[in-house]
């Protein structure tokens, strides 16, 4: 007996760390920093993740490397200069969602529309007031297309 009472003391207690650590956490204002590093979020529309991420029944994937002659000609264009490492940042988040949205594993999924880059990149330049975007301002971006093109590995059953 003494020891289920000591059993539902520590649980008690437990929940009550849980509850004051979740209020703490909830009373915690967002950085500036990160409200910043997702403003290009408010470009581009929303995209739903399952909770549970399962291959598609029937998919068929391909490689976007191999898919060179679908590429859009921005993109082309942003293998090299200024702002090359920033504009594929963006395109790879863009072209990435499009995979998820459209559940796509082909060229026509893996292949995204530019002028979406364009848009995020125009804001992006704005928000930041520069002329050229450079890596810096895209961090988030590219770290955001990390972690969906995993999402999407799994979706598809193989290399992004």
């Amino acid at each position: 007996m003494a020891k289920a009472f000591k059993v539902r003391m520590m649980g008690g207690a437990f929940g009550l760390i849980a509850a004051f650590t979740a209020i703490a956490w909830a009373e915690t204002p967002v950085p500036e920093e990160l409200a910043q590093e997702e403003a290009y979020l408010d470009v581009l529309p929303k995209i739903e993740i399952p909770e549970d991420i399962q291959p598609i029944p029937g998919a068929v994937n391909e490689e976007f490397r191999n898919c060179e002659a679908s590429w859009p000609a921005g993109y082309a264009l942003a293998r090299s200069g200024p702002e090359a490492r920033a504009l594929r940042d963006i395109y790879g988040l863009v072209r990435v969602r499009n995979v998820i949205e459209t559940q796509d594993c082909g060229c026509p999924g893996k292949v995204a529309n530019w002028e979406e880059v364009e848009a995020v990149a125009a804001a992006l330049r704005d928000y930041h007031d520069v002329q050229r975007l450079s890596w810096q301002q895209t961090k988030a971006i590219a770290e955001e297309a990390s972690t969906l093109t995993a999402v999407a590995e799994t979706m598809c059953g193989g290399s992004f």
